[in-house]
């Protein structure tokens, strides 16, 4: 099957695609605010820090090491199976060197996976509400940002082995990801799922055996008015 050509990519679609971006954070604003809402009042400053942290930690970690194993530009680092070769990581340069001297397209998809990275690292920390700690935190997120995130995108966005099961094994256009549904959502609602699991329930959840005891977030408001924020920034 051959791939379909790349549209040229004008000024009005870069100036579009800018836009959106420009607007996507709102997404990242959204979700900060929904886990604060949804925990108690007495954690309100340490979800809204976290969220910061995270945020943080997420985009430098992705900026000095986790961009080179997601670049899309080199022809990656392939082994052959079967006769057939599958490219499992990127081999950008380190600190984004060469950024500046890259297509626009490729320069808007850099500036697209620090927003995707930042949105995901928000997505376990949230989960964790009220009893996972500010450090541990930060320390799966790095883990996330420097490694399993730039893998998951260069074998999705950037060309992988996934994009390839297509030409590879005449499947189509191979695995598509529809608004970073594997790369945003999937990955980082798996990492909340074992943040659940690791840290347990909240203490009082269950006094009793057999018992539990409802604990409401604390703001609808903030959960409301972040849905809306979140609302707009996806949809960019």
């Amino acid at each position: 099957m051959t791939p379909a050509a790349v549209p040229p990519f004008t000024e009005s679609a870069f100036t579009l695609t800018l836009a959106l971006l420009v607007l996507a954070p709102l997404a990242i604003a959204g979700v900060a605010l929904i886990n604060t809402g949804l925990g108690r009042s007495r954690s309100a400053a340490q979800s809204l820090l976290g969220s910061l942290s995270m945020i943080s930690v997420a985009v430098i970690g992705f900026a000095l090491i986790g961009a080179t194993f997601a670049d899309a530009t080199a022809p990656g680092h392939i082994f052959h199976l079967s006769g057939k070769p599958w490219n499992w990581a990127g081999t950008g340069s380190l600190l984004l060197g060469g950024l500046g001297a890259a297509p626009a397209r490729a320069q808007l998809s850099v500036l697209f996976e620090f927003l995707a990275v930042a949105l995901m690292a928000l997505i376990p920390w949230g989960s964790g509400a009220d009893r996972w700690r500010l450090p541990a935190g930060i320390a799966s997120t790095a883990i996330l940002a420097v490694v399993v995130f730039p893998l998951l995108t260069h074998w999705v966005w950037g060309g992988g082995w996934l994009a390839q099961l297509g030409i590879n094994f005449s499947l189509g256009a191979g695995f598509l990801d529809g608004g970073g549904a594997a790369t945003v959502h999937v990955l980082g609602g798996l990492c909340a799922l074992s943040v659940v699991w690791i840290a347990g329930p909240r203490k009082g959840k269950f006094p009793k055996e057999g018992l539990s005891t409802a604990m409401p977030g604390h703001n609808a408001v903030y959960v409301l008015f972040g849905c809306l924020i979140a609302l707009v920034g996806w949809l960019a």
